[in-house]
């Protein structure tokens, strides 16, 4: 009989038995294994048995369901040492003969290709903190030489550099502190237009250095967004980021455009850049973490976290090429949330053509 053991969440270290041939509901129903997690739906998932096997499928949640960090858009099978999400709630699948054993075994070797996934992100995290380093140190021994020879023009030249690589160093702790930790949203009406204005301002000393003009523009007298302000703000940011980052120097042009899109009740943010495009070959995994497009200057969870946080508020990120040149990011986010609650059911909005007026 398999187990699942909550990790993380309002139900840390409570126990969920999935007893043979007994189907089972994940939720905050009546009817349903019994969740305190608000960011749970009240019928959030359901685990099948079959074949000496079970099987979990989401139910069109809110949150989603996710399987070893990957979202479930099909039936998917469980096994002992897997890791479930819904909503904030992390379980873990335990064979209820060996109990914990099953969590060893997923890193004692029991499951290659989890300690394979885990492998490479060590290896890609390490790789970028040394490729910072790396450029931090350049920077300051720049601006040391100048301090030495009393050259101030000098220690222009060095300062951004480093300013730059500590730019990437609190971007690659912040992505990866909401990458690996999940927490519920705290939902509150926000001036969105103000809110990405805030981002914008802080994104411009790094386009300046890169001579990136950066330009909002935001439609007039919005209604307030039903958003997490401090996860959409590090959404907009790594969006940001990304776009800077891909400009061409000196030369290069970001536009930002906010509005309310109200026959598809959604908010849009439009993040655009001039730069080079995504590859053809890269687009499939673009959200995915660590697949990165910009070489040994990025990390590859930039994305993937403005993603999560998109679909966390039931929301949508995607992308699209820029004519004649370019690439256009465009998130989505509801506008109405009175039925979009943990306590209805409701996958992410969907799409749609941006309807709205610009300044």
């Amino acid at each position: 009989m398999l187990v699942l053991r909550v990790i993380d969440g309002p139900d840390a270290g409570r126990r969920h038995a999935l007893p043979d041939g007994e189907p089972q509901l994940f939720g905050r129903s009546t009817e349903a294994l019994g969740s305190a997690d608000p960011t749970v739906s009240r019928r959030h998932a359901e685990l099948t048995p079959a074949e000496g096997r079970w099987f979990v499928r989401d139910l069109m949640s809110r949150g989603g369901t996710w399987v070893n960090g990957q979202r479930v858009t099909d039936r998917v099978p469980l096994r002992a040492g897997d890791e479930l999400r819904c909503g904030a709630t992390r379980m873990v699948v335990e064979d209820a003969a060996t109990g914990a054993a099953a969590d060893l075994g997923a890193f004692a070797g029991a499951d290659p290709e989890r300690l394979r996934a885990i492998g490479e992100t060590v290896a890609t995290i390490s790789h970028s903190v040394k490729n910072i380093l790396q450029g931090l140190r350049s920077g300051a021994d720049a601006v040391e030489l100048a301090l030495q020879r009393g050259d101030l023009a000098m220690a222009r030249e060095g300062w951004p550099i480093v300013a730059r690589n500590l730019d990437r160093v609190s971007w690659l702790a912040m992505n990866m502190l909401a990458f690996a930790k999940e927490r519920p949203l705290e939902v509150a009406e926000t001036d969105l237009a103000a809110l990405v204005r805030e981002a914008c301002d802080l994104m411009r000393s790094t386009a300046a250095r890169r001579g990136v003009r950066l330009a909002l523009h935001a439609e007039p007298d919005m209604a307030p967004a039903p958003i997490d302000a401090n996860a959409v703000h590090q959404a907009v940011l790594n969006l940001l980021a990304n776009a800077v980052e891909a400009a061409p120097d000196r030369t290069g042009h970001v536009d930002v455009r906010v509005g309310h899109d109200v026959a598809a009740r959604t908010f849009v943010v439009e993040v655009q850049d001039d730069g080079p495009g995504i590859p053809a070959s890269q687009c499939a995994r673009l959200f995915q973490p660590f697949a990165s497009t910009k070489g040994q200057r990025g990390t590859g969870l930039g994305l993937a976290v403005a993603h999560k946080l998109a679909e966390q508020h039931g929301g949508t990120l995607t992308h699209a090429d820029r004519a004649p040149h370019g690439t256009v990011m465009r998130m989505a986010l509801p506008a109405d949330r009175t039925d979009a609650g943990a306590d209805e059911t409701r996958g992410p909005v969907p799409g749609a053509p941006l309807s709205v007026t610009w300044e």
